[in-house]
């Protein structure tokens, strides 16, 4: 992939509530080149009945999935991929999600704190912007911790007012959001689902205040995992994820932007262990795929209780499996999920040398 930001905004569709105006499913997503190579065919992620090629454009380097419309972008939000706005999965499951969060969001703000080069001499609330930030549960951990919290979310969300979150439905790009500045902005499993990619990682630098972090995380496309099932890997979810992103592609995006990658993880306990035991399921039993991840995503009233329960005893044996891949990927940053932390260089082009290699 080229470095400097030609190489990553060349030709870019122009966005419309983080989607292009109109997309062409011939063309890279990023850059706009119609030159790829293509990698593999693989099914929609919630019926596998569809077909999609993933490619690698051959002008930056991204891996994405072609041949999307319009139509099947718009139709794949609708309110049931969204679930209820009161919980999404079963309550231990929601309550191991909002540990989780809470964790997050701790971890987020020390590494704020650690970066800072002035740490102390502001008394005001740290700023928090999360772009694609779903029922808010993670800025609900931030405002928790005193944080100013600002969610940003497509216009087919559903919205809730189950909490006091402040969210925009529309785009970071919007005239109300054109003068806002953040301590920290988040990306949370969303810049695979954009299809304006370059448009978006341009955008972030001018809304990060200095000393500000950006936090992004994604599917991992060349973890073990996504090398060893292919189009049986859960993270794929077509054609949701039009993009497929890696340590290096993002790397080098992000430095063409003026953000320096200060540290990096390849380990999401939940994500990596179920992606495993999922993606196994949907190997073994290609002609139900995603079966399990359903079952438990399906409202309390129309849950298949037995179903579940013989899904469930599908999965039980392959924890062990999936723990030990979850914990030996991690170690050898092959870990299925990749979160990255960067922030603005500074003058001299450097970041603060306590945060590296975090």
């Amino acid at each position: 992939m080229n470095s400097d930001i030609e190489a990553i905004n060349s030709a870019q569709p122009q966005p419309a509530d983080n989607r292009t105006a109109e997309c062409d499913p011939c063309v890279c997503w990023n850059c706009g080149c119609a030159e790829f190579e293509q990698l593999f065919q693989a099914g929609d992620f919630d019926s596998a009945l569809n077909s999609y090629p993933i490619r690698r454009c051959r002008q930056c380097d991204l891996c994405y999935t072609g041949e999307v419309t319009d139509d099947e972008l718009a139709a794949i939000y609708s309110r049931s991929y969204y679930g209820s706005e009161k919980a999404k999965f079963l309550s231990v499951i929601e309550t191991l999600v909002k540990i989780g969060h809470h964790r997050q969001a701790k971890k987020i703000l020390k590494l704020y704190h650690r970066q800072q080069s002035k740490p102390g001499t502001s008394g005001q609330a740290i700023s928090v912007l999360d772009i694609g930030c779903g029922r808010a549960l993670l800025l609900q951990e931030f405002d928790k911790l005193g944080a100013d919290c600002l969610g940003i979310e497509r216009s087919e969300f559903p919205g809730t007012g189950l909490h006091k979150i402040d969210i925009h439905v529309g785009a970071l790009h919007d005239s109300e959001l054109s003068d806002e500045r953040f301590d920290i902005i988040i990306l949370w499993h969303v810049l695979e689902h954009i299809t304006g990619l370059g448009t978006l990682l341009e955008e972030l630098p001018r809304h990060l205040n200095p000393d500000g972090l950006l936090v992004i995380s994604v599917p991992n496309f060349l973890s073990w995992q996504s090398r060893f099932f292919r189009q049986h890997w859960f993270h794929l979810d077509l054609p949701r994820h039009v993009t497929h992103l890696d340590k290096n592609w993002l790397v080098k995006a992000l430095a063409s932007m003026g953000l320096e990658t200060i540290s990096h993880t390849t380990f999401t306990a939940s994500q990596n262990i179920y992606g495993f035991m999922q993606s196994s399921l949907n190997k073994f039993i290609s002609r139900k795929p995603n079966r399990l991840y359903k079952l438990l995503t399906q409202s309390q009233g129309q849950r298949d209780w037995t179903a579940l329960a013989a899904w469930a005893m599908l999965a039980i044996p392959l924890m062990p499996f999936a723990v030990l891949e979850a914990l030996i990927s991690a170690i050898s940053h092959q870990g299925a999920t990749l979160t990255i932390y960067a922030r603005k260089r500074d003058h001299d082009g450097q970041v603060a040398a306590d945060t590296r290699g975090e």
